[in-house]
């Protein structure tokens, strides 16, 4: 389940989507910018004012497609999540860390690279790094949306805490592998729906470690 492959997309109502954020939203310090065209994440980083930090989410449509858009992305954002056969493909590397390290220098402070149920590596620009393995399933009913769980849990995270320090940003990654194996329990949203904060907290009492 580690590997995934796009074979057909339908764009639907995002064909013609145009987002206009309400006046409400675009004084929040935390952004995520959902897994859309690169051109339709960046008409929302426009819409924003003076974010403290912006998460961006990819896929391999968008690296095959609009390439361009992207890179033009990656240097308006502080952190980009992908797995690690999106990180290769977007920069012809072979190795993962490489990978990981290179887009680092394209523009985002943060790349964080999911490897399923190996976990998840973070990089800085400034040479950081940061690896975490994934909490230990026996079963695993669907994995669909388990890298938006990931991705709402690193940003949920840092902005409960408002705090980017490098070290906290360790500990979102790990709430985020947390939230993600929740996800992926039971098919659809199920397990979601009935999950609890004092789940999640018992479930990083049993994964350990301290963040240092």
């Amino acid at each position: 389940m580690n590997n995934r492959r796009t074979l057909s997309v339908a764009l639907n109502v995002f064909e013609k989507f145009q987002p206009r954020l309400p006046e409400s939203y675009r004084a929040l310090p935390y952004v995520l910018l959902g897994n859309i065209a690169p051109s339709l994440q960046r008409s929302v980083c426009e819409q924003v004012r003076k974010p403290k930090f912006v998460v961006a989410d990819t896929m391999d449509l968008w690296i095959g497609m609009a390439r361009a858009d992207l890179l033009e992305l990656l240097k308006e954002v502080d952190m980009l999540i992908l797995n690690d056969s999106e990180a290769r493909q977007l920069t012809e590397e072979d190795n993962v860390i490489r990978a990981g390290r290179k887009i680092a220098q394209l523009g985002p402070r943060y790349v964080a690279v999911k490897k399923g149920e190996h976990g998840c590596l973070l990089f800085g620009r400034e040479g950081e790094f940061f690896s975490t393995g994934a909490f230990p399933l026996e079963m695993i009913h669907d994995p669909t949306g388990a890298g938006d769980c990931f991705a709402g849990g690193v940003i949920g995270h840092l902005a409960r805490t408002d705090d980017i320090s490098f070290p906290n940003l360790k500990e979102a990654i790990i709430q985020g592998t947390l939230v993600a194996s929740f996800c992926v329990e039971e098919f659809s949203l199920r397990r979601l729906e009935k999950l609890r904060a004092e789940e999640i907290a018992e479930r990083r009492k049993i994964f350990g470690g301290y963040i240092v």
